[in-house]
């Protein structure tokens, strides 16, 4: 019953959104002169039959991705009635709106399957890239290529890898795939505690804005943006960037330098370096940290590592601890060791990693010394310096202490595993699935290509252009 809730809710979505686009086509005299010609407009009615099947013709290929045939025209021809009105046009462009092949990628392939995969056929060649790089369909040089069976040669298709890497519309692309990746999801809104007394308290003179999330993702993408385009870097110089891509003054207020306005970008203090010390990571929107979520996200997102889902009623023993002391380090050991069946977990792959970056606050601010505040009352409970000494066990083989970001940076970077948890992000944001048994080879040359330093703009390229992205896997 659900499921088909949601086919419907999505299926009429997608009606009344076609509909609104074909009145506003259709209703207005100019606009429709220009999606269908003067011939849509005037008062000829000779000419009525022509200019219709020449509007379809001409925008059905693109609404559907592919071809036309004679049977398509007929049938959205049919739509129409048999005087023909402005209204018409209405109902063709919402049925156009509508169809499958608009609503979804719809690929067949050409020619006859060969080891479990199929070639694109051209057309779906083109709007595999162009979604890919553009996420619209393909501009006029793109689709005419494709009209032609150009686009098969394999230097045309090369070139074209290159120019929609190189537009200035490729960063949509770009900005989602870092948020996607680098963006935790549990984070909420940082004006949230605003009036409350504890955070109040903790706040200081700094009142976040509700932008100030946002703003902080935009920070994070756009520094992935700058390494991958802006100036071209391999993976080590991203990862472990000393330079503030904060473009608000909220963002670079927390960092302590001025914002960022395009040019060179402002260096960041020593004990700021990397992606693990960007406020997106840091914050939590409460007026503590929470060790425990920063180092389930660096496990997972950054390492790519499995952690166990935590019991059912652990937030529900977390509430009701009294830990030892007063910092967020103090509660996340008390919740480790209020269950064996969660010590484990937390004592090695998730704790450590999370007091690591204990040495900023809970609006990603450096510190050296945490204060606890009363939640009814905002005043203050006590204070302690920062202990941010843990053994990370990036691996499980690796012991070595750490007490600081910069240390935690160059133990992840010696493991290769965010170089690989780089490549395998990126995979299943190309092929919008998850990566399977024969994608081995795909995979170890994008992380062979990271760690040989590759700049991560020519990485990106390189996946476009392998043949498992010119081809559909099935399923026999």
């Amino acid at each position: 019953r659900l499921v088909r809730a949601i086919l419907q809710e999505t299926g009429g979505g997608a009606y009344r959104v076609g509909a609104g686009v074909g009145k506003a086509i259709a209703g207005d005299p100019a606009r429709l002169a220009e999606a269908a010609g003067d011939c849509a407009t005037d008062a000829d009615t000779s000419n009525d039959a022509a200019c219709l099947d020449a509007f379809i013709t001409r925008l059905a290929p693109r609404t559907l991705r592919r071809p036309v045939t004679a049977d398509d025209v007929a049938f959205y021809r049919g739509v129409a009635g048999t005087t023909l009105e402005k209204e018409d046009y209405a109902d063709i462009i919402t049925v156009l709106l509508s169809a499958p092949s608009f609503l979804y990628f719809v690929e067949e392939g050409a020619g006859e399957p060969a080891d479990g995969a199929v070639t694109l056929s051209p057309h779906e060649l083109a709007n595999r890239l162009a979604f890919h790089f553009w996420q619209t369909g393909p501009d006029d040089e793109l689709w005419a290529l494709a009209e032609s069976g150009e686009l098969a040669n394999a230097e045309v298709y090369a070139a074209q890898v290159e120019r929609l890497f190189s537009d200035a519309r490729a960063q949509r692309s770009l900005d989602e795939f870092y948020g996607e990746w680098l963006d935790p999801q549990h984070l909420g809104q940082l004006d949230s505690g605003l009036g409350t007394p504890d955070f109040e308290a903790f706040r200081g003179d700094f009142t976040p804005p509700g932008e100030t999330r946002q703003h902080m993702v935009d920070e994070v993408t756009r520094m992935g943006r700058y390494y991958t385009v802006d100036a071209p870097a391999g993976f080590d110089a991203f990862f472990t960037s000393d330079r503030s891509f904060a473009e608000n003054e909220d963002v670079a207020s927390s960092y302590g330098v001025s914002v960022w306005d395009g040019g060179e970008p402002p260096a960041l203090p020593a004990e700021r370096e990397g992606v693990a010390a960007r406020a997106l990571l840091l914050s939590s929107g409460s007026a503590s940290t929470h060790p425990i979520m920063k180092g389930v996200f660096l496990r997972k997102a950054v390492l790519c590592d499995t952690v166990p889902p935590p019991p059912g009623d652990a937030m529900a023993v977390a509430m009701e601890l009294q830990p030892a002391g007063i910092t967020a380090r103090d509660l996340a050991v008390a919740v480790s060791e209020a269950r064996p069946d969660c010590a484990a977990c937390h004592t090695t792959l998730i704790n450590p990693l999370g007091f690591v970056t204990e040495s900023f606050d809970a609006l990603g601010r450096y510190r050296t010394e945490e204060t606890a505040y009363d939640k009814t009352t905002g005043e203050v409970i006590g204070t302690a310096t920062v202990d941010t000494s843990s053994v990370p066990q990036v691996t499980p083989e690796d012991m070595r202490p750490a007490t600081s970001v910069t240390e935690l940076n160059q133990y992840m970077l010696e493991s290769e595993k965010p170089q690989a948890c780089f490549a395998r992000r990126y995979f299943r944001f190309t092929f919008g699935r998850e990566e399977a048994e024969g994608d081995g080879c795909i995979l170890a040359d994008t992380h062979e290509a990271l760690l040989e330093g590759g700049d991560l703009g020519a990485v990106m390229r390189s996946m476009a252009l392998s043949p498992q992205f010119q081809k559909k896997t099935y399923t026999p």
